[in-house]
C-alpha cells in the first residue's frame, strides 16, 4: 500500500514538473523568436504559385511602346531547383501572355500576338525584360525571349515597327509554312548585318557544328526571308 501511495505521489510530482515549463516556455518571449526566426513566411513566399498581373517585358521606340503582359491570368512561383532554364531561386510565370503596342499618339492600345497557352518566362529578377533593339531593312525589331538561358537553344519571337505601326514578325524558312518564333544558341544572340538578321541555331547533344541563318526582311509580308544557310563550329 505504502508502495503504490509514494508511486502516485511521484506521478503527480513530475506532471506538475511538465505543466510548470509548458507555461513558462508559453510566456517566455524567446521562444517565440526563435520559431519565427526558423520558420519565417517570406522565404516560403514563392514556393507556391502566386497571381501577378504585371508587365514581363518593355520596348521603348519614339512611336510607342511594346508590352508583353497576360491577358487575363498569370502566376509566378521560384523554380526551386537548378535546371537548363536556370538557378532555383530564378522566377517562372506562366499564363495567357500578350503583346501590346501603345501608340505615343495617344491613340488606342491594340493587342499584336497572343502566345500559346501556359507560356512561360523564365527570368532571375522580377524587373521586367527590356526588349533587345535591331533595325534590318526598314524596320526597327524587338527582340523577345522568355527564357534567359538554356542548355541547347533560346525560344525567340520577333516584333516590328513601321511607320507608327507595330506587328509580329514571321520567319519563312522555305520548308513550308512560317514560323512564328526561332530558336537561337544560348551563347550566340541574333544580330543585324548589314541588311541581313543573323541567327545562329541551337545545338543539341554530341552535335559538333550549328546552323547560321541568313535572313532578309520582307516588309510586305513582314517576315524574315531565309537566304541561305550554313554550317559552322560552335
Amino acid at each position: 500500500m505504502n508502495v503504490k501511495l509514494a508511486a502516485m505521489v511521484l506521478l503527480v510530482a513530475l506532471c506538475s514538473a511538465c505543466a510548470n515549463r509548458t507555461v513558462q516556455e508559453a510566456r517566455d518571449p524567446s521562444t517565440d523568436h526563435q520559431q519565427a526566426v526558423s520558420s519565417p513566411a517570406s522565404a516560403s513566399a514563392l514556393d507556391s504559385d502566386q497571381g501577378d498581373l504585371s508587365v514581363r517585358a518593355l520596348g521603348t521606340h519614339t512611336d510607342g511602346r511594346l508590352l508583353i503582359k497576360p491577358g487575363t491570368r498569370a502566376n509566378v512561383h521560384a523554380l526551386g531547383a537548378p535546371s537548363c532554364y536556370g538557378l532555383e531561386t530564378d522566377l517562372s510565370w506562366t499564363g495567357d501572355y500578350e503583346a501590346w503596342w501603345e501608340p505615343a499618339s495617344g491613340a488606342s492600345s491594340g493587342k499584336l500576338f497572343a502566345f500559346p497557352i501556359d507560356f512561360e518566362i523564365i527570368q532571375p529578377s522580377d524587373e521586367p525584360i527590356q526588349l533587345q533593339r535591331l533595325t534590318v531593312g526598314t524596320a526597327d525589331l524587338f527582340v523577345f525571349v522568355p527564357r534567359y538561358t538554356d542548355c541547347h537553344a533560346r525560344e525567340t519571337y520577333l516584333f516590328g515597327v513601321e511607320d507608327g505601326q507595330a506587328f509580329p514578325i514571321t520567319f519563312d524558312m522555305k520548308t513550308g509554312l512560317p514560323l512564328s518564333r526561332i530558336s537561337q544558341h544560348p551563347l550566340h544572340p541574333l544580330r543585324a548585318e548589314r541588311d541581313e538578321l543573323v541567327v545562329y541555331g541551337g545545338q543539341g547533344a554530341g552535335q559538333d557544328s550549328i546552323a547560321v541563318y541568313h535572313f532578309r526582311y520582307n516588309a510586305g509580308n513582314h517576315s524574315m526571308v531565309l537566304e541561305r544557310e550554313e554550317q559552322q563550329a560552335p
